[in-house]
């Protein structure tokens, strides 16, 4: 059988995520639900009358797609190459995506996401580079 490639998973799921956090966050600016309301009600100007956690999650949706495609702002950038900062970056997102009631999905696929990368930054992997060999691409692990 071959290893687990942690990364590529986690790549997965993340791209999940982040499909379901735009997708929760477009349906969180018409139906106000804060995930801890029936603990307290300080949090109540953040989600009436304009629900700013619903806004944030679909901005965070589309970083998220953008980080793990990758595509045009975050190509080739430390960001979209290196494990530490996603890993960094999905815990505050699913910090802040908890707070609504329809993100709490992503926002526990982007912690399953999180120690998947941490699995692959303990396990020593890293991003394929493709090298010139011969004028032919070889892939290096």
């Amino acid at each position: 059988m071959g290893k687990v490639i942690w990364s590529q998973w986690a790549r997965l799921i993340a791209l999940t995520a982040g499909v379901f956090e735009t997708i929760g966050g477009i349906f969180g600016l018409f139906y106000r639900i804060f995930t801890f309301e029936p603990l307290s009600k300080d949090f109540t100007p953040i989600f009436n009358p304009i629900n700013i956690i619903a806004i944030l999650c679909i901005v965070f949706g589309f970083i998220i797609v953008a980080i793990e495609m990758p595509v045009f702002p975050f190509k080739d950038t430390f960001v979209a190459t290196s494990f530490i900062p996603r890993i960094i970056l999905y815990l505050i997102i699913s910090g802040v995506s908890i707070l609504n009631y329809q993100n709490v999905n992503p926002a526990l696929y982007l912690l399953i996401a999180t120690i998947m990368y941490i699995a692959a930054v303990a396990g020593g992997e890293g991003r394929n580079r493709i090298k010139q060999d011969d004028s032919r691409r070889k892939l290096v692990v």
